[in-house]
Parts: C-alpha cells; structure tokens; sequence
C-alpha cells in the first residue's frame, strides 16, 4: 500500500466516523443524529477542499512542463494527471447521486430547517443500498470502488498499491473483532439499521478516501517534473468550519 499521509484533520474526522459508528450499533438519538450530521458535513467541508487542491495541483504540473526546456517529453505526465482526475471525479459524483437518493429516502430536505425531514429512516435507506436478494445499490458501489483503485494504481509508480475502499467486516479491523458485525459484507456493515445521517457519513468517508488516493498519485507525478512541491495561486477557500 502506498504511504498515504493524513493531515491532523482527517485523523480526527476518522476517529469521529469511528466512534459514532460504534455508538450507532447501540442506540440511535436525536443527539447522536445530530452527530452524524456534523460529522458529514465536516466530511463534505474537507472533500470539497481536497477537490480544489487536486485540481490545482493538476493546472501546476501542467505550467510546470511548459516551462521545462522539452514539455512534449512529458505529454505523459499531463495525460496521467487528466485521467486521474478523471476517475476520481467520476467516483465522486457517482457517491453523491448515491448521497441524494439517501436523502430523497428520508423525505428529501426540508425547506424551513435545511435539514432532512425523517433522519431516523432505516428501513429504506436498507431497501435502497443492501436491497432483497443482496440486489442494491452498495453492491455495484463494491464493484465501482475496487475498479477504481486497480485503474488508479495502473496510473500510479509501478509497485504502487492501495487498500481496498469498500472492506467487508472480515476485512476490516475494527469489525471483526465484533461478533455481530463479523459475517457481514460491505453493504450490511454500512447501510443495515442505518439512520441517514449515518449512511450520508459513510458515503461521505468513501469520497475522502479517494480524494486521498488521488492526491498520492498526482504528488508521484508532480514529483516527475521536478515540482516537490507545486504552489497555488488559483486556489480558494469557500467554506470554513468553527472546528
């Protein structure tokens, strides 16, 4: 596996995802909703700022090359970035189609509070991701994600290699070390007795890990114009978080 780097944040955001998903399989409250909802909120905050910087990451390596003495040696370089972003882009929207049929299962969003209308909505949250017979939507994402990460390591340094993004409980630490969660697959672990905030979290997770992935491999590639570090100045900060 590649040697993915977080940034304080990110650890703090997966400890949070953690923890809460542990308090999930106890009792699901107003309060512990309401947690699940900062929780993705920060999630999207994060993501969002993780776009911009991949793409602008992607804009230096570019005017890097056109400065160098020969940039047509590196029309490689700029053609691996493009598709990285690319796959990733896709990903990313496909999980918030993902994240708006979530909410359109809670009875949408309400327009005087902004918030969805029934978060406590399981039953068809589980309809919608896990399915009868297996057949929802968590189950092409399985497939979705582990395309994703064999492309990407194809565009990454030869030996390049990262962790599966969709784990089953077996494959997950964490889970199976708990009884009641040990035989379930990635669906069932993540979409089964699942309030929305909790499953908008979950999906919100999966977009961090590939904006994660896609930084790894376009610093690798920034690496190859001689740009350890690309400076930004198209760059902007639109939303920020109190904490």
């Amino acid at each position: 596996m590649a040697n993915l780097k977080e940034t304080p944040r990110q650890k703090m955001i997966g400890m949070m995802y953690l923890v809460l998903t542990a308090l999930l399989a106890l009792q699901v409250s107003d309060a512990l909703l309401q947690k699940f909802t900062l929780l993705n909120s920060s999630l999207e905050i994060a993501n969002q700022s993780s776009h911009s910087k991949n793409k602008g990451m992607v804009e230096g390596i570019e005017q890097r090359i056109k400065d160098l003495p020969n940039p047509a040696a590196y029309a490689d370089v700029i053609t691996r970035a493009q598709n990285v972003r690319k796959i990733s882009d896709e990903v990313v929207n496909y999980l918030d189609g993902l994240k708006s049929k979530i909410i359109d299962a809670g009875g949408g969003i309400d327009p005087e509070t902004g918030m969805v209308k029934n978060p406590k909505e399981e039953e068809k949250v589980f309809e919608l991701m896990v399915g009868a017979n297996k057949s929802g939507e968590a189950y092409h994402l399985v497939n979705l994600l582990d395309k994703y990460v064999a492309n990407l390591e194809k565009l990454a340094d030869p030996g390049t290699k990262f962790s599966k993004l969709a784990l089953a409980a077996n494959e997950d630490p964490t889970a199976k070390m708990d009884a009641n969660q040990a035989n379930k697959d990635f669906a069932e672990l993540n979409f089964q007795s699942t309030p929305v905030p909790a499953a908008l979290a979950s999906l919100s997770q999966k977009q961090a890990e590939v904006r994660r992935y896609e930084s790894e491999v376009l610093n690798q590639l920034a690496a190859k114009v001689g740009a350890k570090e690309i400076k930004f100045d198209k760059v902007f900060a639109q939303v920020s978080a109190n904490a």
